[in-house]
């Protein structure tokens, strides 16, 4: 069993020498996964969807080991005042409970001296002496999200999110989101998985993303769409790809009378399903929308070197085999 463990802990770390980039998500051991503060103050549920969509959960002091490791995360940070816990009463007033269903009672809280009442707020923050308080979830604090170590290693896309895909032709990963949103949610959407909306480089990309579409029948929208990376600046209607790049130097077949600017307020890019491009309102019109991420970059940190302590952390065996 242990040869086994062995041999998972070096995949893991092998799996991801060849992803590079800055990962934002740092391993701890005293809180067996990773962690990551959110200096930008955010309401607690924006807050909760900002993890979420990083492949994490609002992070909770579920034990001791974990309430250390936020309180560190606050204490070396530049961070003055409190942080958003994944603690709410959401469910049912005065029932708090950890984003994970972990009742209040149960995890290691330390309360603040002098403490203030569940009636200060449905969500609970920790402060920077490591104390909790009830906080209104409405008013934006920083926060940290955590990821527990589990046994799913890095993906060729150097992510956990299986649905990117790798693209050999293009070296690009892709995932298609089904869920109709605006363009500034499915913007924000692919930045917290760490890629970006799709930019099409050129015509052979077109047809790549094209292709993911669903199959036509006769029930189809005929003026479906993916949300693409492309937008437009100033009363001329400079059409760049949202890395700044010139339209003339990408992708750039509109379909017949495009783009129109209908009513005024067109200033975003989708592809529509036959190939062609289309202009639409960054929030009057919900649509799917496809996320681009390079295999190189990556949002977690890498595993120390395979250890004891790592192969304990997997929870993959009893600890006699070890």
């Amino acid at each position: 069993m242990l040869r086994l463990l062995l041999v998972f802990g070096l995949s893991y770390v092998f799996s991801v020498t060849d992803v590079c980039g800055t990962p934002d998500y740092l391993f701890s051991f005293e809180a067996g996964g990773w962690l990551k503060l959110h200096k930008t103050p955010q309401p607690w549920e924006e807050a909760f969807v900002q993890c979420h969509d990083e492949g994490a959960l609002l992070a909770s002091p579920l034990n001791k080991g974990l309430a250390n490791a936020i309180h560190s995360q606050l204490a070396q940070s530049s961070v003055n005042g409190q942080v958003f816990l994944g603690i709410h009463d959401y469910y049912s007033k005065g029932d708090y409970v950890s984003v994970e269903g972990v009742p209040l009672t149960d995890m290691d809280i330390k309360w603040a001296a002098p403490g203030n009442g569940p009636d200060a707020g449905d969500c609970l923050t920790m402060t920077v002496d490591g104390s909790a308080r009830y906080a209104s979830c409405k008013d934006p604090l920083p926060f940290v999200c955590y990821r527990k170590l589990d046994n799913q290693t890095l993906n060729e896309c150097g992510t956990f999110d299986n649905e990117y895909r790798l693209n050999q032709k293009t070296g690009s990963c892709y995932k298609v989101h089904r869920e109709k949103v605006s363009w500034t949610r499915a913007y924000k959407s692919c930045s917290s998985e760490g890629g970006h909306l799709v930019i099409l480089n050129d015509a052979e990309e077109a047809r790549i993303i094209t292709a993911m579409f669903p199959p036509r029948t006769d029930k189809s929208d005929p003026w479906e769409r993916f949300y693409i990376g492309l937008v437009t600046w100033g009363k001329d209607r400079v059409w760049t790809t949202i890395h700044g790049e010139k339209i003339e130097n990408v992708f750039n077949k509109w379909s017949s009378g495009q783009p129109d600017n209908y009513e005024g307020i067109q200033n975003r890019g989708a592809l529509i399903w036959n190939g062609e491009l289309d202009d639409v309102s960054a929030a009057g019109v919900k649509l799917t929308f496809v996320c681009e991420k390079s295999p190189k970059s990556k949002r977690f940190a890498d595993l120390p070197p395979c250890s004891e302590k790592v192969i304990r952390l997997c929870s993959l065996c009893d600890e006699s085999q070890i």
